[in-house]
């Protein structure tokens, strides 16, 4: 990984630092590789059970691309980079463990499409929200990243978030769902969150995360293979007699 996109494997989990403070964390290209491989790393090693993102700085999760990289743009090249952003982004929201994006000030452009794309998200009162190409840029989203704020924040407020260029702070996306908690102190909190997102059953989250992957298609769902592996596990009978003779379980994820 670069100086800009630092990892840490803490515990069970991979952390990933967006590591720009002084350009509010804005994205360059190297970042985005380095982030689709941090994806591949945190679902090839057993021992990790999550990957964390966080930006540094306190200012920023992510302020977008950086835009400097889209100097002498043509439209070729513009398909090309939605479609890179599109192979990233993808690949996060594939990642087989959970993804918990912690959010303390700004996340804009792609920081909003990198965070959309965690299972939980955690912020400070101070993070906001926010695509304002429509007074920037003049630039536009890939279907597949306008798909994933519309599932995230719904279609009307997707809307008028990118329409208008308006911002949705803390609260707002507090009460829409889209952040599972704000507190003063996130540091402490955000912790809290990770602690009980990696000592719970390994394959139940995959589970989940794998049925509401297949899911968003819109057609009918066969989880058979899903539900099999789950019951089937190892884990799973354990927790059983667990359960039934009050002994704590050790999750082995098999």
């Amino acid at each position: 990984m670069s100086e800009h996109l630092l990892t840490e494997i803490t515990g069970a989990t991979l952390r990933v630092t967006f590591n720009r403070p002084e350009a509010r964390n804005a994205m360059t290209f190297e970042m985005y590789q380095g982030l689709a491989e941090a994806c591949a790393q945190v679902d090839a090693d057993p021992n990790l059970r999550a990957l964390v993102l966080r930006g540094a700085g306190g200012r920023a999760f992510v302020a977008g691309t950086d835009i400097a990289q889209f100097r002498g743009f043509t439209g070729a090249d513009g398909v090309a980079y939605e479609q890179r952003i599109d192979e990233v982004l993808g690949a996060l929201a594939a990642v087989e463990k959970p993804v918990v994006a912690v959010i303390d000030g700004h996340c804009v452009g792609g920081g909003l499409g990198i965070a959309c794309c965690a299972d939980l998200r955690i912020g400070s009162p101070d993070a906001k929200f926010s695509v304002p190409i429509a007074r920037t840029l003049g630039n536009t989203l890939s279907a597949n990243t306008l798909r994933r704020l519309v599932r995230a924040f719904g279609e009307p407020r997707t809307a008028s978030m990118l329409i208008t260029a308006r911002k949705v702070d803390a609260q707002e996306a507090l009460a829409s769902g889209f952040l599972t908690a704000v507190d003063e102190d996130l540091d402490t909190a955000a912790e809290e969150l990770i602690e009980r997102t990696v000592t719970g059953a390994p394959l139940t989250q995959w589970a989940i995360k794998e049925n509401l992957r297949r899911l968003q298609s819109g057609g009918p769902v066969d989880d058979s293979d899903v539900i099999e592996t789950v019951y089937g596990s190892r884990d799973f009978a354990a927790a059983v007699e667990g359960f039934l003779t009050k002994t704590p379980v050790q999750w082995t994820g098999q």
